[in-house]
């Protein structure tokens, strides 16, 4: 039998002689023991507060106050806390309502031989499930934390391109609010929510590679420099690809250009091998980048953005995260952030 230190036994009975017996069967087993004895609703109640016991050991019939009613008190208010009926007789349908109401056992009276090995399993279990239960309690500690440490991180990397520029900077944020719209109308998992938060923040990190005058040319660029522009995403991706994010934040940057039918950069790819996270992010990017002011051009408005991806929509952009884009500004309101 598992060794236990010292158990605090609660006994709802009302009947001294039962009260010996069991206790005497639990310390031939060697369980060392503090033991309370009730036998009213009132002093129950108010013994399971003061007491705070490991085990209950309830009868089932009281005259006024039974193993039911109390085990009905202590599933509402103190669940953690394993409830064992002791009684003379007990129906099997009965019995069988009494585990499903959340009794951990229940023992006959004429067949104490059983109680020790149900107290030692109802103490050992409560205490497992109490260390459980602190544990994931420590595990949601420690998640929250390392989201916020990513949070921190993202947001130190997008500052740094806001230094060389801050039109980029802008238009990252404003980038992962309209992404983090589409895919809540998509009805995506806050965890892929989460990712392409993040991902949508920092996706043209590899510009702190583009030389700034490229960047801020108030003209149109050349083929050469397009060139150079171009290459941001495997640059992002490089600075991004060994980073042990749960989410493909590495492969949004890479993928933000690319189109379903092979018309984008850099590889070409076409698609479903393009992640669901690129292909919203690039619906927010095309977006924001018409509706907002560019280095080159005056801004051209949201009509005319949403126009673009409609006209494009199944051919270079997803269509789901078209129609989700759409219903974000005409159904749900949304409005990008100053």
């Amino acid at each position: 039998m598992t060794e236990l230190n010292k158990i605090r036994v609660l006994s709802l009975e009302d009947m001294p002689n039962d009260v010996e017996l069991q206790q005497d069967v639990l310390r031939y087993s060697n369980i060392a023991m503090d033991w309370k004895t009730v036998a009213n609703q009132h002093d129950f109640e108010a013994s399971v507060v003061s007491f705070q016991p490991d085990v209950i050991l309830a009868d089932f019939n009281l005259p006024n106050y039974d193993g039911e009613a109390a085990l009905n008190f202590v599933q509402t208010h103190y669940p953690h806390i394993p409830v064992i009926i002791v009684t003379g007789t007990l129906g099997e349908i009965k019995a069988v309502q009494l585990i499903k109401d959340g009794a951990v056992d229940y023992i006959l009276k004429d067949r104490l031989a059983r109680l020790p090995d149900a107290v030692t399993s109802a103490v050992v279990n409560a205490r497992l499930a109490e260390e459980r239960r602190e544990s994931n309690i420590k595990l949601a500690e420690s998640e929250r934390k390392l989201k916020n440490s990513l949070l921190d991180f993202v947001g130190s990397l997008a500052s740094i391109v806001g230094l060389r520029d801050p039109y980029t900077a802008g238009h990252q944020r404003r980038v992962a609010e309209l992404a983090v719209a589409i895919a809540k109308e998509m009805g995506l998992s806050e965890f892929q929510i989460e990712g392409i938060h993040l991902g949508s923040m920092i996706h043209d990190i590899g510009k702190i590679q583009v030389p700034a005058e490229i960047l801020s040319k108030p003209g149109r660029l050349s083929d050469l420099e397009y060139q150079i522009v171009k290459q941001h995403v495997i640059a992002g991706y490089e600075i991004m690809k060994d980073c042990e994010f749960p989410w493909p934040i590495a492969q949004m940057i890479l993928q933000h250009h690319e189109r379903l039918d092979g018309s984008g950069y850099p590889y070409g790819l076409t698609g479903d091998k393009i992640i669901l996270e690129a292909r919203i992010l690039s619906v927010a990017d095309v977006v924001e980048a018409i509706s907002s002011h560019r280095p080159y051009r005056a801004a051209l408005g949201i009509e005319v953005a949403l126009k673009e991806i409609t006209s494009g929509r199944g051919v270079t952009y997803c269509p789901q995260a078209v129609d989700a884009c759409i219903a974000s500004f005409k159904e749900r309101g949304f409005k990008f952030s100053t």
